[in-house]
């Protein structure tokens, strides 16, 4: 009697656990995962330009590029912590802190090209006493070793004393095709309101326009100057860089546009972080400066496309990284 009264419990139990999985295979398959809505037609920001990506930093902990462009760094003193997403590269402004990287000829043959990356940024102070975190701070640079400036450079540029809230980040590009007279060209990224704040940067250039861009949160940066015949109060959004003088803002002297880039003189290093004459030793024919220092604020997200993105996709980029996509 106790037997057949075990087996009927048995038989009930088997019966009620097959009835509740079941219910909950039902239910899963009634509540399968929401799909995250598409952003600019792109539900993962590694797809925008997906084949014009080259080189992807993330610093989950290490400075490994997702695409192996940049490879074998040699990181001096680098530290990590929380980022805009993830883990994210962390500069400091008492301790010289940079890599140098190997690079290969899909960097040191850029020639259209969209930089971007997430930073938080205390800004640069005076160098009136030059130390670590004083002065220009180099964020990445494509080392040319017999020249003081490297091919492609991302800096914080010196502050501007009567705007202490400004962060002047700069782009400078170094042209060494032979019909290109203005062979350095530069552009500068005036931020208000931003300091100790993730920000989304991206800068591009377009060698069929000669036009480079330049974005703050997806949007269109205003205040752009540092270019040829720039307005005091600046432009927003691109400006036009020349091969030669064009004497004015619109061009009366009929001057080239700058087209296409050839970063001359690399030597497949780049350094990010740091100036390439800021580093130890210097990376190229210069010595260290007073006047600059490495990078002190924190880093997220480093990318490099071989091409202009354009503004959709820009806009796309970073609400997608913003939503940790």
């Amino acid at each position: 009697m106790k037997n057949r009264n075990l087996f009927k419990y048995i038989g009930v139990a088997f019966l009620l656990g097959a009835v509740t999985l079941s219910c909950e295979d039902s239910i899963d398959r009634e509540n399968l995962p929401v799909p995250y809505a598409a952003i600019g037609g792109y539900t993962n920001s590694d797809d925008i330009a997906s084949g014009n990506l080259i080189t992807k930093l993330s610093f989950e902990g290490d400075l490994q590029d997702k695409f192996n462009n940049m490879t074998s760094p040699a990181p001096v003193m680098v530290a990590y912590t929380q980022g805009a997403k993830g883990q994210a590269y962390n500069g400091s402004d008492s301790q010289m802190r940079y890599s140098v990287e190997n690079v290969s000829q899909a960097i040191t043959k850029l020639n259209a090209f969209t930089i971007s990356f997430w930073m938080n940024s205390a800004n640069t102070v005076d160098p009136a006493i030059p130390g670590q975190g004083k002065g220009a701070q180099g964020i990445f640079s494509i080392v040319r070793p017999t020249e003081f400036w490297g091919g492609i450079n991302i800096f914080i540029e010196n502050p501007d004393n009567a705007k202490p809230d400004r962060i002047r980040l700069k782009l400078s590009v170094e042209n060494g095709r032979s019909a290109v007279q203005w062979k350095g060209q530069s552009i500068m990224m005036n931020i208000d309101g931003n300091k100790n704040k993730w920000m989304h940067i991206t800068i591009s250039y377009d060698p069929v326009t000669s036009l480079v861009s330049c974005y703050l949160n997806g949007e269109p940066a205003s205040n752009l100057t540092g270019f040829a015949y720039a307005p005091d109060e600046g432009v927003t959004g691109s400006a036009k860089w020349f091969a030669d003088n064009p004497g004015g803002l619109n061009n009366p002297n009929g001057a080239p546009g700058y087209g296409e880039i050839q970063l001359t003189g690399t030597n497949g290093k780049a350094v990010l972080g740091n100036h390439q004459f800021q580093t130890i030793p210097p990376l190229n024919n210069g010595s260290a400066q007073d006047w600059a220092t490495s990078y002190a604020g924190m880093l997220d997200e480093f990318r490099i496309y071989n091409t202009a993105l354009k503004s959709s996709d820009v806009i796309a980029l970073y609400k997608l990284e913003k939503d940790n996509r």
